[in-house]
């Protein structure tokens, strides 16, 4: 069989797909991928040992057989950030459309060679940047659209993560593996989010980067000051903390001339007109843990993946929609090459 080109494929197509990496994030979108009716997983790659093997499923440790392999159509990359690059170009090259973890690269010229790419390929590059897909968020961007809030005149985000660090490999914790700590990792997404929210770029304006706990070789707390292209003034925060139980703290408030938004990723949003009764908006199930709702974004995102092929269009977080986030990012390590933090602070 040959491989389905974009225009060739609808609901009906039946899509081939390989997956490279099979640690937790691989396992998770392997689940959704097998819910998807059409669907079907050719290949998979994965370096460790496979405790149960699928039936009708090639298994590997070379990620060149899954990207070379005529018989896929796409392939999910989900490996430690420093090896992004090299099985991205290969699958695009190959002609496969990729679905990739964040961040694209760890570098943002890499980042930038991978959506050209892409471009040149005409194949799809889409990052998996989960937040676009959040209820809370998605019902925020449709009262932004409404025009619920007025003109936006502020913006304030900030996300904590604890981690237990026996539940993380230690490459998450290494400045080469990982590209670096909490910025990229954890504020890659809040940039990503308001510059979608908002519609419009942000440029850094300054930056501050800690590393608190000693016992890591990365940023476990970063604050930006950024602005959109017209002039809004951002604020962006992002916190490690370590060995408490896995959970998750966001919180993010637009604030309007007409009123105000309060979106929790995990939970709600609460629109408030001034003068007004606050509404709130239950984004999730009762009874549904912090963990199977970050679950919802993977599960949308990937389904988006596979919607977007299937009706040749781009999808929700191509990856050139994303390339502003990086280079933030990027900004904020080049002040610090080594990517090593003990106080970090720089203007632009």
């Amino acid at each position: 069989m040959t491989l389905a080109s974009p225009s060739q494929m609808n609901s009906l197509t039946p899509l081939r797909i390989g997956i490279i990496g099979l640690g937790k994030i691989g396992k998770i979108h392997l689940s959704h991928l097998q819910a998807i009716p059409g669907v079907s997983i050719v290949a998979i790659a994965e370096t460790a040992p496979i405790a149960e093997e699928l039936e009708g499923v090639r298994y590997t440790s070379d990620y060149n057989e899954v990207v070379s392999a005529r018989d896929i159509d796409a392939v999910v990359i989900t490996l430690p950030h420093e090896l992004h690059a090299d099985p991205t170009s290969k699958a695009l090259l190959q002609g496969k459309h990729v679905f990739l973890e964040k961040p694209i690269a760890i570098s943002y010229d890499e980042a930038k060679c991978l959506v050209q790419c892409a471009e040149d390929c005409g194949r799809t590059l889409m990052v998996n940047m989960t937040h676009r897909f959040y209820p809370p968020l998605l019902k925020a961007r449709e009262l932004l659209t409404e025009g619920a809030i007025g003109d936006i005149v502020s913006v304030r985000d900030f996300y904590m993560e604890v981690i237990n660090r026996a539940e993380f490999p230690a490459w998450f914790f290494d400045p080469q593996a990982a590209g670096g700590g909490v910025a990229m990792t954890d504020a890659i997404h809040l940039i990503d989010r308001v510059e979608w929210l908002l519609d419009e770029p942000l440029q850094t304006l300054g930056v501050h980067g800690r590393r608190i706990d000693e016992e890591i070789d990365v940023e476990d707390c970063v604050e930006f000051l950024c602005a959109t292209a017209s002039n809004i003034p951002v604020t962006i925060g992002s916190f490690f903390c370590f060995d408490g139980p896995k959970t998750f703290s966001d919180g993010l408030t637009i604030f309007g001339t007409k009123g105000s938004l309060s979106i929790h990723a995990w939970s709600h949003v609460t629109w408030t007109p001034y003068g007004e009764e606050p509404q709130r908006f239950e984004g999730y199930a009762a009874g549904l843990g912090v963990l199977q709702r970050s679950c919802v974004g993977h599960r949308a995102a990937i389904a988006e993946f596979v919607s977007a092929l299937r009706e040749n269009r781009p999808p929700a977080s191509e990856a050139k929609a994303v390339l502003n986030a990086q280079k933030i990012v990027q900004d904020f390590y080049n002040i610090h090459p080594s990517k090593s933090f003990y106080n970090v602070a720089g203007k632009f």
